[in-house]
């Protein structure tokens, strides 16, 4: 078997450099020698991913965090827009929120799940959007596409850093500062052939796993296997309600309250309403790559994970 690490030392605040060296003797000791390379910028997962794949690689294993998942799971994509299936995945995750792992609930560790030799075929989620720059984009996303609140959410984390709070604290920080100062936004959504909805959101997101936001338990549903997303939406409430009740997403708690609903469903169409002076921001498995109007679709059983 031909194994490739693809390593972002820089994810987790420095973490995967730290700890990096010593889980890389242990998962040597296990599955005997591996090719592996460091990201150097944004977007290269997905190029040595893509390369590792081309040259012959059976197995890629993607050390950092969601977000480096999702770099290399856009590198399982060619060119073309192909998908390669004979490859597998495994995931060690050091991240700052590293949800998706979160959301596979084994209860093993990083190197256990790919020792194991265990694999599962998961959905996957695409998405085609617009970035920052008004230039139409195509991105795949193993966990949860998101937008509203949740964009800003992204850009605060990612631009900033500490050494003192911890990873959790870090999203809970981000997340009360961006609630404090955002104004619900006017969307229009169709889910597969349904009339579309107009609704004055906060947050909308199109779950494939059930975590997000750093322990945040959006969609207590939603499966990785099921062929569906679990698209959950915050209404516009007050926001003295929305932080009194913020907690409660954190255990799933959330989902009977009135400025929730949850539907589910494989294509989701959804834009801006005219008239709105702030763009509605995209948050796609922790990343800020965009902004609406977006087209998201599930991709049954595209992937086959380790776990």
């Amino acid at each position: 078997m031909s194994v490739f690490v693809v390593i972002n030392p820089k994810a987790g605040g420095g973490r995967v450099k730290k700890r990096w060296p010593r889980l890389a003797k242990r998962l040597a000791e296990h599955i005997g020698p591996f090719a592996s390379a460091e990201t150097a910028a944004p977007g290269h997962a997905s190029i040595l991913t893509r390369e590792a794949i081309r040259t012959g690689a059976d197995l890629v294993i993607s050390v950092g965090g969601d977000g480096t998942l999702n770099e290399v799971v856009n590198g399982f994509c060619d060119a073309d827009g192909k998908m390669s299936t004979h490859v597998s995945l495994a995931v060690v995750s050091l991240g700052t929120g590293s949800d998706f792992v979160r959301s596979l609930s084994t209860g093993m560790d990083s190197i256990d799940r790919i020792v194991s030799g265990a694999t599962r075929r998961i959905d996957l989620g695409r998405v085609i959007y617009f970035d920052d720059d008004g230039n139409q984009k195509s991105r795949l996303f193993a966990n949860i596409g998101s937008f509203g609140v949740s964009g800003q959410i992204d850009r605060i984390v990612n631009t900033t850093h500490s050494r003192f709070l911890p990873r959790k604290a870090r999203f809970l920080a981000a997340t009360i500062g961006a609630l404090a100062a955002f104004r619900s936004q006017r969307i229009g959504m169709m889910v597969d052939d349904d009339p579309a909805v107009t609704a004055p959101i906060v947050l909308v997101a199109v779950a494939n796993g059930r975590y997000f936001g750093g322990g945040m338990q959006i969609a207590p549903d939603a499966e990785f296997d099921d062929g569906l997303f679990d698209i959950v939406t915050l209404q516009h409430t007050s926001k003295l309600a929305l932080l009194r009740n913020l907690l409660l997403v954190y255990s799933g708690g959330h989902r009977d309250h009135p400025a929730i609903s949850i539907r589910r469903g494989r294509r989701i169409r959804v834009e801006p309403l005219d008239g709105q002076s702030e763009p509605v921001l995209l948050d796609l498995d922790g990343e800020a790559p965009g902004r609406l109007p977006a087209t998201y679709e599930i991709l049954p059983q595209a992937l086959a994970l380790r776990c």
